[in-house]
């Protein structure tokens, strides 16, 4: 079985301080390098040790040096991304948050700084996009605005 930390929710989101627009997917919220650890990571079947990702990245036709790996894997610890045990003189990581979890993480960390600054033309934005991109989920959309206004509405009620 895989040890887990033991934090409070609000310590289980990731440290990502950054979101980069002229980049796609997983590397809007991390370096490239990093991305692309994550992914052998995930993939991976038990934990893993660094060689081992530098191993899978080198399979892919991605190259780097071993210890430029080991660093970004203790970042993305230190980011609280990944877990890991010492076995020996080894480390062997595993992920803290599968790529759905993360992909949530990120949005909500996302739509939390633009709500923060600026409410109304991010809702506003949001509603256009959606029925620009996606007309037939605006119903969706009203049907999860309502519900959440019945909850609220009934917190109280029993």
């Amino acid at each position: 079985m895989k040890p887990t930390r033991d934090n409070t929710p609000e310590q289980n989101e990731p440290d990502l301080s950054v979101f980069k627009l002229d980049k796609s997917g997983l590397e809007q919220a991390l370096g490239t390098l990093e991305a692309q650890v994550m992914e052998v990571i995930w993939d991976a079947s038990d934990p893993i040790a660094v060689e081992d990702v530098r191993a899978g990245l080198e399979d892919q036709g991605k190259e780097s040096a071993y210890t430029t790996i080991m660093t970004t894997m203790s970042r993305l610890f230190d980011k609280g991304l990944l877990e890991r045990e010492q076995r020996g003189r080894a480390y062997f990581y595993w992920p803290a948050l599968s790529r759905s979890e993360l992909g949530r993480s990120v949005t909500r960390r996302v739509i939390d700084g633009l709500l923060a600054s600026f409410t109304e033309p991010a809702i506003s934005y949001f509603v256009e996009a959606v029925g620009d991109e996606h007309p037939e989920q605006l119903d969706a959309l009203a049907d999860i605005i309502e519900q959440h206004r019945r909850r609220k509405g009934g917190a109280g009620e029993s």
